[in-house]
């Protein structure tokens, strides 16, 4: 039987062969990117590609922190004198490690593209084709923002890429206006037409409130440098008091961030993480996990940590310190209290000598009491969007533009959640220092500290304080107030310009 079925196989390969014509017959179908959009599933498919993107491969987790929170006085590192030295010393040069975001900020930007392409062709209902269009153009701002807040203004790519000449991908680069303005559209359409929430069963998909807080941050950031677009903080108040009332405060700060409250209201977009799920965790509990730690497998990498300088900025009874903070806590194998140690000495017994100076205070945000997880499979989410934050870019905005009384109401929510009294100055300058200080507290390691500082022109000061400049003798130069593009991507693309002083 087997020798009569390769028979006829081999009989059917030579009359294909031999009648040519055969071969020019039409498909009956096939399976393409312009008729795989065929009905909601597919749409939510491709949008699922989309979010995808920014489940960042392996040990990028750490490379985002480290090139959106580690370039300030608040974070430092254990590797001093490797790349993780360099993005937290603010030694910039056009092959550390944040040039891997260029293409992949890139990658989700052409994947929003063609779901802006070809839902249309899906036959949806009107509506829920405005809502599909919308959620990817949120994706589309988010990483555009991301790009222009590091590198300026980037070449822009709106239409899906289906031919690879020059012309389609050796792009120019825009203005930072220019941009700003695709940013502020995409965002302007999302906020019109996405939902006003999500059910906790799509926990990290966009809401209107979602694309509300990224455009409110957006005016924020044009407000400040390098645009100074003061206008702009207008913007900001009108579009984020959108978002009041729709999300709110936990009652408790570390509640914000427990393994059990997941998907709570007060954040509004995140990555969520799923424990043991092959490339849907994340490396960051491992990699900021305390030596021995009971709350990180194998009990903690201790990459990277907080600085006293920030431990120090806290009030004794403020009620985030000890969560942000895991400055004492107890050996997973022997139980013995292990506390850090201001004074540089190692503590016996735990691996790389920690914790202690200058390698920083461990970081108390990410915890997980499953530390038998694969260390790249903790479940903790990446927070981009909560509404503390939202609280606290209203206060600033209000600041700036006089109005201190709104702006002291919106700060002294988050200060009374973190057991602290209010505060009363309406002295502007000393408000804008208050609000400068609470964001850097309540928003430790969350993705901001950076672009807080581009935007305030807070560098140069930050750097002077920085532990980890200082330990490395760098000195500030105006071309860290952006990133360099990428040497790879220069290398490729002729038409693009290097960022000044690189």
């Amino acid at each position: 039987m087997k020798i009569l079925h390769k028979t006829l196989l081999l009989l059917t390969l030579l009359a294909g062969f031999t009648a040519c014509e055969s071969l020019d017959e039409k498909p009956f179908s096939f399976i393409g990117v312009d008729n795989i959009y065929q009905n909601e599933g597919d749409v939510d498919k491709a949008l699922l590609g989309v979010y995808q993107t920014l489940f960042f491969p392996g040990v990028s987790d750490l490379w985002y922190t480290l090139s959106t929170s580690g370039p300030s006085e608040m974070m430092t590192v254990r590797l001093k004198m490797a790349a993780q030295g360099r993005q937290s010393s603010v030694d910039f040069n056009d092959t550390n490690p944040h040039g891997q975001f260029w293409n992949q900020f890139y990658q989700g930007i052409n994947r929003a593209n063609n779901v802006l392409k070809f839902t249309p062709t899906a036959g949806l209902e009107a509506g829920l084709e405005a809502e599909k269009m919308a959620e990817a153009r949120f994706l589309r701002a988010f990483y555009y923002f991301h790009l222009a807040r590091m590198f300026g203004g980037v070449p822009l790519q709106l239409e899906a890429t289906e031919e690879f000449t020059d012309e389609a991908v050796k792009k120019p680069r825009s203005t930072l206006e220019e941009t700003y303005a695709v940013i502020i559209d995409d965002l302007t359409f999302a906020a019109d037409n996405l939902p006003a929430t999500r059910p906790g069963a799509e926990f990290g998909r966009a809401s209107a409130a979602t694309a509300n807080t990224l455009l409110g941050k957006v005016y924020l950031q044009m407000a400040g440098l390098p645009l100074q677009q003061t206008a702009r903080y207008a913007d900001a108040i009108s579009t984020l008091e959108k978002v009041v009332g729709v999300h709110s405060l936990e009652s408790s700060f570390a509640d914000v961030f427990a393994l059990t409250n997941e998907g709570n209201n007060e954040i509004i977009f995140a990555r969520p993480n799923i424990a043991n799920v092959q490339g849907s965790g994340t490396v960051m509990t491992f990699f900021q996990g305390a030596p021995n730690t009971p709350f990180a497998f194998p009990f903690g990498q201790y990459q990277l940590a907080f600085t006293e300088l920030l431990y120090n900025s806290f009030d004794t009874f403020d009620l985030r310190r000890d969560v942000t903070f895991l400055y004492t806590y107890n050996h997973v194998g022997t139980g013995a209290e292990i506390t850090y140690n201001p004074s540089g000495a190692a503590t016996p017994g735990l691996q790389f000598g920690g914790p202690r100076s200058p390698n920083g205070i461990p970081i108390g945000k990410f915890k997980d009491p499953s530390n038998t997880l694969n260390p790249f499979g903790h479940g903790n989410d990446l927070i981009f969007l909560r509404y503390a934050d939202v609280l606290l870019m209203l206060a600033e905005a209000e600041n700036e533009t006089g109005d201190a009384g709104t702006a002291l109401g919106y700060l002294n929510e988050v200060l009374n959640r973190a057991g602290l009294e209010n505060e009363t100055t309406t002295d502007q300058a000393e408000l804008r220092e208050i609000i400068k200080l609470e964001r850097k507290k309540e928003l430790a390691g969350e993705f901001h500290e950076y672009f807080d500082l581009q935007r305030w022109g807070d560098l140069e000061a930050s750097m002077a304080v920085n532990p980890d400049a200082v330990l490395l003798n760098v000195a500030y130069n105006p071309k860290l107030e952006l990133y360099p593009i990428p040497r790879g991507v220069l290398e490729t693309n002729p038409n693009l310009v290097q960022n000044p002083g690189y």
